[in-house]
């Protein structure tokens, strides 16, 4: 014990020791620098590092020979080759992100130009790809890596198409203004793309803002396609602009009207009128807006039909009886007028028209209830003057064949009817049939 605490004791002298030894040692170490001049040093410690730091670049610039291994990044546009003529594509990757490996000095010596990268389009027919990138670098470098791998590319057969240049006016017109005319130049513009785009297209126009139109005045405007399955992106327009001129004019309303002919006089005896057909049946008319709002139809003057007993044709100017020089009719000049007469026609009802049984079998008996019943027949009057009283024109009937049930409702049949002559109604309709025990 009494070893390990002298041990212990001179182990905490040595280190209460240590701060007076490195003051002796600086004391002796500033003493040293003074008889050795060392103000010089301290004047010129500045200059000693430069040196130093110098001298290490000089050593690395020796000792490195440029045939280390490195790595470099570069970025190439993708070509595309061998499209089929009569054929076009769309390229959704354009760019490759490449990396080389080498040795650093046959790094630095590559160019841009040295490196390509490429898709082969041999063969293929319309539709959606994903193909293969190709990427050639000079011998002395190797190609790492790069991205994309594949390159997302559609071809599609290419079509032109001529169509004709329309106009639509987007906004309202200054009040009390209307469009007289509109010039667009060209008339026609060329579209071109993918082939199903290209027959999606229902027009080429110009949206003419109503903001932008001066009377007379030639503005500038971009042509667009429409269609419900057409993406516009993807078809070209030649020429992509139209000049329009836009002509105004006080506000011009335009209606549809129908045409109206009217008769005087009365067919021969025993004739009336059955109907009027017009041709044109409608006209459309123009003019000032509270001049024709007040015009609900056009009607021509009217026809004499005295005496007539056969269908009239017949051509008439299309004047009006009435017309306001405000307003003017579009359309034909005449119209052709058929007018159609038929026999006077009148109604007969006869009372009481006993109902027959038909189709019964041997030793078997039917009642009716009711018997009889109410029967209304139409033709011309002079028929129906003809017919006597009690002359009914018909026989009425039940079918009775085939029937096993005591008793049934069946309906009232008509045979016999003579020409000329139409039934308009039986009352009642049907009877009840019973079978007699």
């Amino acid at each position: 014990m009494n070893n390990n605490a002298e041990n212990g004791n001179g182990g905490s002298k040595d280190l209460r020791k240590t701060p007076g030894i490195r003051k002796k040692f600086l004391e002796e170490l500033d003493r040293w620098i003074n008889i050795r001049g060392t103000g010089r040093l301290k004047a010129n410690l500045g200059l000693f590092v430069v040196s130093l730091v110098i001298s290490l670049v000089l050593w690395a610039f020796v000792a490195w020979d440029g045939n280390s291994d490195g790595t470099r990044s570069m970025s190439a546009n993708i070509e595309y080759l061998n499209l089929q003529r009569g054929y076009s594509m769309f390229d959704n990757t354009r760019r490759v992100e490449i990396r080389l490996v080498g040795r650093i000095n046959a790094l630095s010596r590559v160019e841009q130009s040295d490196v390509s990268a490429r898709v082969d389009l041999q063969g293929l027919q319309p539709g959606k790809y994903s193909l293969p990138i190709n990427i050639s670098t000079p011998p002395f470098v190797r190609v790492r890596s790069w991205q994309p791998s594949t390159a997302d590319v559609e071809i599609y057969r290419h079509v032109e198409r001529t169509v004709a240049v329309s106009y639509r006016i987007e906004g309202n017109l200054p009040e009390g203004m209307a469009v007289s005319s509109v010039n667009i130049l060209p008339k026609e513009a060329v579209i071109s793309g993918p082939e199903s785009d290209v027959l999606s297209v229902q027009s080429v126009e110009a949206v003419i803002p109503a903001s932008k139109i001066k009377d007379g005045e030639a503005i500038v405007l971009p042509l667009k396609v429409t269609g419900q399955q057409v993406n516009p992106d993807r078809v070209a327009i030649t020429p992509n602009q139209a000049e329009v001129t836009v002509s105004l004019e006080n506000e011009i309303l335009g209606e549809s009207i129908p045409v109206e002919v009217s008769v005087i006089g009365t067919p021969a005896d025993g004739y009336e009128l059955d109907s009027i057909v017009v041709v044109p049946s409608t006209v459309a008319i123009k003019g000032k807006s509270t001049a024709v709002k007040k015009m609900t139809s056009l009607v021509l003057p009217p026809v004499d039909i005295s005496g007539l007993d056969q269908n009239l044709n017949l051509m008439l100017p299309l004047q009006p009886v009435e017309m306001t020089p405000e307003v003017e009719i579009s359309g034909p000049d005449r119209a052709r007028v058929e007018i159609y007469i038929r026999k006077k026609m009148a109604e007969k009802t006869f009372s009481g028209v006993g109902v027959m049984t038909e189709g019964s079998v041997q030793g078997k008996e039917w009642k009716l209830s009711p018997m009889s019943v109410k029967l209304t027949i139409s033709g011309t009057k002079a028929d129906i003057d003809a017919l006597h009283s009690g002359s009914v024109p018909c026989e009425l009937y039940v079918d009775v064949s085939n029937i096993v049930s005591k008793q049934l409702v069946l309906p009232v049949l008509v045979r016999n009817l003579k020409s000329g002559f139409k039934v308009v109604r039986i009352e009642p309709e049907q009877v009840t049939v019973t079978a007699v025990e």
